[in-house]
């Protein structure tokens, strides 16, 4: 009995995604840039290090990136053709259904990964005495961070309830993008231990040399990968009859926060700016947990109707769950900051606030928008999101303004008054809100 027998769904999308013509173009392709990194190599270093280097260095960051892509389709897809519930209809179990799609929709990328393949192998094999330690750290930390990166972008997929609309489909480049991000952030740190004075990584107060730095990521990836998708077949299996509850996505974003701080604390005890990427990672998150969620008017009336005070917290919309968890965290690391976040010297430690002020304002207006006749009010709330932080930065440095940056985008400047550098987005996070209010109003009325 093959995987095909055990998970139906993987023939399915073995059909559909591996055409002759597609497999020929892409083991060509693959063939191609792999003879193009042992070209560029040839005529430089000439190191099967630096090759081998090359080829995982492509062959993962596709396969993290299209395979994150594929996996995010996977039910989106589904929904959008209006075959959703068809499909929950058949025997399979949910179990069944998770584990098909997180194994079948990525069977392209994982093609192209095995096109490639025999150029690292080559490498591994004609240098072993070079290559080998770094063959094992990089595939290690490579199909973990892959496996990661594919569960997310399932349990973005099978959380996705705007219907199969764009803003569905735009989860999995935002996936992959924050999986080859934390994949290559794997392979700078793998780099440094490989180098002669490399340091051990701090994690907080423990000292992680080279192969307890690696078998630390590789297990880390490996568990937020089992989490993503155990939480992907959860959501399945349960669909909307699924019982939310308050703690989970709060609970989460605290925890990622916490994760990555790890990572930035003993730098901040100096410097006092590393702590931001514990702020970034979660707000991305919580971004992503509200674009997906649908919760318009209809939504709205049952939570505002709802008279047990304990279900009303439970059945909270995503996006405020979301924004609280934020502010709280970027209270908590702000403290943790060297300077505060009122610094005069440290303006960077603003952004702990600045950035909690901005996505409350973005998340009125996503609400706003739903609340509006809009089709695809997500796509329409990113729209005019993205044009309300790349129009200032364009018109008002044209105009060689741009002391007036702070009041539009996230900016902390040395010689601005704290309290000045928050008032702007602080100004518009209240108008969205009282424009939102108004909106609620109606709604109960």
């Amino acid at each position: 009995m093959n995987l095909e027998d055990l998970f139906p769904e993987i023939y399915r999308y073995r059909a559909q995604e591996t055409s002759r013509v597609k497999l020929i173009s892409g083991l060509a392709a693959a063939l191609a840039v792999c003879a193009a990194a042992a070209y560029a190599v040839a005529h430089t270093t000439g190191s099967w290090k630096d090759y081998l280097s090359a080829v995982t260095f492509m062959q993962f960051n596709m396969l993290v990136f299209y395979g994150a892509i594929c996996a995010a389709k996977a039910v989106t897809q589904e929904r959008a053709e209006r075959t959703w519930d068809f499909q929950r209809l058949t025997p399979l179990s949910s179990f069944e259904l998770a584990a098909g799609k997180f194994l079948g929709a990525p069977v392209f990328p994982w093609f192209l990964f095995a096109c490639m393949l025999p150029a690292a192998l080559a490498a591994l094999l004609l240098a072993p005495g070079q290559t080998a330690w770094l063959f094992a750290g990089r595939f290690a930390l490579g199909l973990s961070c892959a496996l990661f990166a594919m569960a997310a972008g399932l349990l973005a997929s099978a959380y996705d309830d705007t219907g199969g609309s764009g803003m569905g489909h735009l989860a999995g480049p935002l996936v992959g993008l924050a999986g080859i991000g934390a994949l290559n952030a794997a392979f700078r740190y793998l780099k440094g231990w490989s180098a002669a004075n490399s340091q051990p990584i701090p994690f907080y107060g423990f000292q992680l040399g080279e192969a307890q730095g690696a078998l630390f990521l590789t297990a880390t990836f490996l568990a937020f990968g089992a989490w993503a998708f155990l939480g992907a077949r959860y959501r399945i299996g349960r669909d909307l009859l699924e019982r939310r509850r308050l703690w989970r996505l709060p609970a989460f974003l605290f925890f990622l926060a916490w994760y990555v701080a790890g990572f930035c604390l003993p730098q901040d005890a100096r410097t006092g700016g590393d702590l931001l990427a514990a702020l970034v990672m979660p707000a991305m998150a919580a971004y992503m947990a509200a674009f997906l969620s649908c919760e318009r008017r209809e939504y709205w009336r049952r939570w505002l109707a709802r008279e047990n005070a304990a279900r009303r917290l439970d059945q909270a919309p995503a996006w405020l769950k979301g924004s609280a968890a934020i502010l709280a965290i970027a209270v908590v690391l702000g403290l943790c900051s060297s300077g505060g976040v009122f610094s005069a010297e440290k303006s960077s430690n603003r952004y702990f606030l600045l950035f909690p002020l901005f996505m409350l304002r973005d998340f009125f207006f996503l609400q706003w928008c739903r609340f509006s006749a809009s089709r695809r009010p997500e796509m329409m709330a990113l729209a005019y999101l993205a044009l309300a932080y790349a129009l200032p930065g364009i018109m008002l440095s044209t105009a060689n303004m741009k002391g007036l940056l702070p009041f539009f985008i996230p900016s902390a400047q040395a010689g601005m008054n704290a309290l000045a550098n928050l008032a702007g987005p602080l100004a518009q996070a209240l108008v969205m809100g009282w424009l939102l209010y108004k909106k609620v109003r109606q709604v109960e009325a």
